[in-house]
């Protein structure tokens, strides 16, 4: 289901309206709520664990003599990089991949280098990823890490989450939609049925390994 749909089935469904929504702009009144319920259930879903839908993995290469690379002008992945999986950053020469050893920012400056080649990284506090060498050719770095969550805003946008759990967000909304119609009987039916949607969900897309990780705010 895209954005529309879902704030057009909130409506329908839970009997406040049989017009629904036609556009997730320009609305005023219940319609209104309904766009806003629906976008703000979406981002609450996403926020409550390190969904497997918003795994995503790149690489960047390495410039000679740089030691610090930022999410932004280095690695274009801002704001969409939300937390670092750090063991999985992994240093590839030629035809060998090394994992790199993550040390955290309060332990970095105990760190003694008397090699060539990166061994090891941290995460600064500022968010930049920096190598315990200055490269002296060029590496490629392979990594991995969660993206901040979706925001919907067009009506065909569609969210990340496999669509045959997309009835989680409907019931999500429609539980913040009888808390304000002080509707007991449709908010306790909405919230079971999210539970139940929930619970299908971490079945399928927690990842079965927990990473340690570095967040970036």
């Amino acid at each position: 289901m895209n954005y529309l749909t879902l704030c057009d089935d909130l409506l329908k469904e839970s009997g406040t309206s049989d017009q629904g929504v036609f556009s997730v702009n320009g609305q005023t009144g219940i319609s209104l709520k309904a766009v806003k319920w629906v976008r703000r259930a979406w981002i609450e879903i996403q926020g409550m664990r390190d969904w497997r839908f918003l795994w995503q993995s790149s690489s960047f290469d390495t410039v000679i003599g740089q030691s610090e690379y930022n999410p932004v002008t280095n690695l274009a992945l801002s704001p969409e990089l939300k937390s670092w999986i750090t063991t999985s950053v992994r240093l590839v020469n030629g035809d060998e991949t090394t994992v790199l050893e993550h040390i955290k920012w309060h332990d970095w400056a105990k760190l003694s280098v008397t090699i060539e080649n990166p061994t090891a990284f941290t995460i600064r506090p500022d968010d930049v990823l920096v190598l315990n060498v200055a490269p002296t050719k060029a590496y490629q770095v392979l990594f991995e890490y969660y993206r901040r969550p979706q925001i919907l805003v067009a009506n065909n946008d569609i969210p990340l989450l496999s669509e045959e759990y997309h009835e989680a967000i409907l019931y999500k909304a429609m539980a913040y939609l009888a808390a304000e119609q002080d509707a007991p009987e449709l908010y306790q039916d909405a919230q079971r049925q999210l539970n139940a949607w929930l619970h299908s969900m971490k079945a399928r897309e927690i990842p079965e390994i927990t990473f340690g990780r570095e967040s970036i705010a």
